[in-house]
């Protein structure tokens, strides 16, 4: 049901929502803009961006060194290497009001025909700090392809979940836990 307001230059609708009165106040614009505050993640400002930025990028580095150790000796082809990420999660949260670029290190794995890729994409998402995608591609397996979702846990490590879970169900991921995440690339 919608409610004729003719008090202004411009009629406006109301939606009267379940509950509420014909006459009641809250236009759909407010109710937008009230769930929309309660649903927002509160960002970091600038100091803690950088820092965050600087935490990202020496946690991939370190996860990197740990992987190197983990396959020294297997058999499995290692690169690391870097790439730039353009991170437009950090808009309105730098000097600079934009989006920060900065470089980050990258992991490959290799057992031809089959192969892991940890890329870096952003430093924000949702509720997540440092998020990092890790495909495992077995064009030989089934599933031929897996996607999983890491981000960093608060103090140290990483948060891991598979595609389709929600964050709520992020687990520490341990040598265990990320052996058997890129199972298929045995």
């Amino acid at each position: 049901m919608t409610e004729k307001i003719t008090d202004s230059p411009v009629t406006e609708h109301r939606i009267i929502t379940p509950g509420q009165k014909k006459g009641d106040s809250v236009s759909a614009r407010a109710r937008f803009f009230k769930k929309v505050q309660q649903q927002t993640v509160a960002l970091p400002t600038d100091g803690s961006v950088a820092a965050d930025i600087q935490a990202f990028c020496q946690r991939m580095a370190e996860f990197a060194q740990q992987i190197q150790q983990w396959f020294d000796g297997a058999g499995i082809r290692v690169t690391v290497a870097s790439k730039y990420v353009q991170d437009l999660s950090t808009v309105g949260h730098s000097l600079n009001s934009g989006a920060l670029r900065y470089e980050i290190t990258t992991v490959r794995l290799q057992n031809d025909p089959r192969s892991v890729s940890i890329l870096p994409e952003q430093l924000y998402r949702g509720g997540e700090k440092g998020c990092v995608t890790m495909t495992v591609n077995a064009p030989d397996r089934i599933p031929v392809k897996q996607l999983f979702y890491l981000c960093m846990a608060p103090e140290a490590g990483w948060f891991i979940r598979g595609e389709h879970q929600a964050i709520v169900k992020n687990v520490i991921m341990t040598e265990d836990i990320f052996f058997r995440a890129i199972e298929n690339l045995a």
